[in-house]
């Protein structure tokens, strides 16, 4: 399993995928619904990240090592409607990683090898970039002080020795005050 979260409705979806990350596309997407019950929702992924929710039905996911950021659509029998390709990442800024939506919609995304989250209003359009000194950023999420700071982690896992002389914090939790605030998300509850 890797990299879950709750939608606005609190049920819970995470992927899955290869645990020695081979390529291969045997990773899929699932909800855990208030019941229960989990439903398959997409397959094919190779390493799964996000997702971040816009709404109940539309959310963004990826699929790091295509590098892709996917927009996707579902319905209300969490049946997948629409799935297309919001961004393509290139090989210099690393890969998407986790995301997180502010009460904007806009989408804050981490690049694992990147070194950075990089911001992206509803077209796709780069609106701002926030370096950081860890060169895996891995995932981040919006609490704290009126819900504007964001708390971002990182990883030191595949970082080679000079890596790690340049990027010293790799490893470490950060947290940013921003001026945006986030969605404040549900917590997910098994009804009875």
């Amino acid at each position: 399993m890797n990299d879950g979260k709750t939608d606005p409705e609190g049920r819970l979806w995470f992927g899955s995928m290869d645990n020695l990350e081979r390529n291969i596309q045997n990773g899929s997407l699932y909800c855990l619904d208030k019941k229960l019950k989990l439903n398959k929702v997409d397959e094919k992924y190779i390493i799964t990240n996000g997702p971040a929710f816009i709404n109940e039905k539309n959310f963004y996911h990826t699929d790091s090592r295509l590098k892709n950021i996917y927009k996707i659509k579902v319905n209300s029998k969490l049946k997948l409607i629409k799935k297309k390709i919001f961004l393509k990442f290139n090989k210099k800024i690393g890969s998407p990683d986790g995301m997180t939506v502010d009460n904007k919609n806009n989408l804050w995304v981490c690049h694992f090898g990147g070194a950075c989250i990089t911001v992206y209003n509803s077209r796709g359009k780069k609106i701002h970039k926030i370096d950081l000194p860890a060169k895996n950023i891995t995932n981040c999420a919006f609490g704290g002080v009126n819900n504007s700071e964001l708390f971002i982690t990182s990883a030191i896992k595949g970082l080679k020795k000079s890596d790690i002389k340049k990027y010293n914090l790799s490893g470490s939790l950060f947290k940013v005050k921003t001026n945006c605030k986030g969605i404040t998300s549900k917590s997910f509850k098994i009804l009875q």
